[in-house]
């Protein structure tokens, strides 16, 4: 009986990482320098990278604004996820260029 049950405690951690190894990843996507796109249809900026809650769940993206030349100078803001949709491989916002203006700065 006791070798049973070391046998099943030594195998229990090997069904799940073969359960880890069969997940389709196919449909991720990374979203370091993706575009972020405004109200008008224009170019805001890209993504630098995402940020997470407590729970390590997506809660905002710290987007670079195209607001210097030559990328000397540009900003980066908080984005909170509800602010942002999916589409075609980048993000939009309704947000206008006044609002994105006023969202927190990320200082890294």
């Amino acid at each position: 009986m006791m070798k049973s049950l070391i046998l099943a405690a030594l195998t229990l951690p090997l069904a799940g990482a073969a359960i880890a190894q069969t997940t389709d990843i196919s449909g991720y996507a990374d979203v370091d320098d993706l575009d972020v796109i405004g109200a008008d249809g224009e170019r805001i900026g890209e993504v630098e990278t995402m940020l997470v809650d407590d729970a390590g769940m997506p809660a905002a993206l710290v987007v670079e604004v195209d607001d210097g030349f030559l990328d000397l100078g540009d900003s980066d803001v908080v984005m909170t996820m509800d602010a942002l949709t999916w589409d075609n491989g980048r993000y939009t916002t309704t947000m206008t260029t006044d609002e994105v203006e006023g969202l927190p700065v990320w200082a890294d």
